[in-house]
């Protein structure tokens, strides 16, 4: 299965299935041509996540491949946010 992984500002995230790619990286781009903006997302294990996106923001989009197990072993206990626990999965 196909995920899109965005990183922002060294944290990386995994969009939900679910999420409109392309409807996300317009609000990227709006936000970041108005000077600042939240841009929300739905993420994988977490839920709605809201980042401040900035002109000198750098965000990077990726496509992965992750089978149907590593994705609901991930959701079901995904790594903190705050501590950098996601270095442990090769996402």
């Amino acid at each position: 299965m196909k995920i899109n992984k965005v990183r922002f500002d060294g944290q990386t995230f995994l969009l939900d299935p679910d999420q409109d790619l392309a409807e996300t990286k317009q609000a990227i781009v709006a936000a970041a041509r108005e000077g600042s903006d939240f841009v929300d997302f739905q993420v994988l294990g977490h839920g709605t996540i809201s980042l401040l996106v900035t002109p000198n923001l750098p965000v990077r989009f990726e496509i992965i491949e992750r089978s149907e197990e590593e994705l609901e072993r991930f959701e079901a206990d995904p790594p903190s946010l705050d501590h950098g626990d996601w270095l442990q999965y090769e996402f």
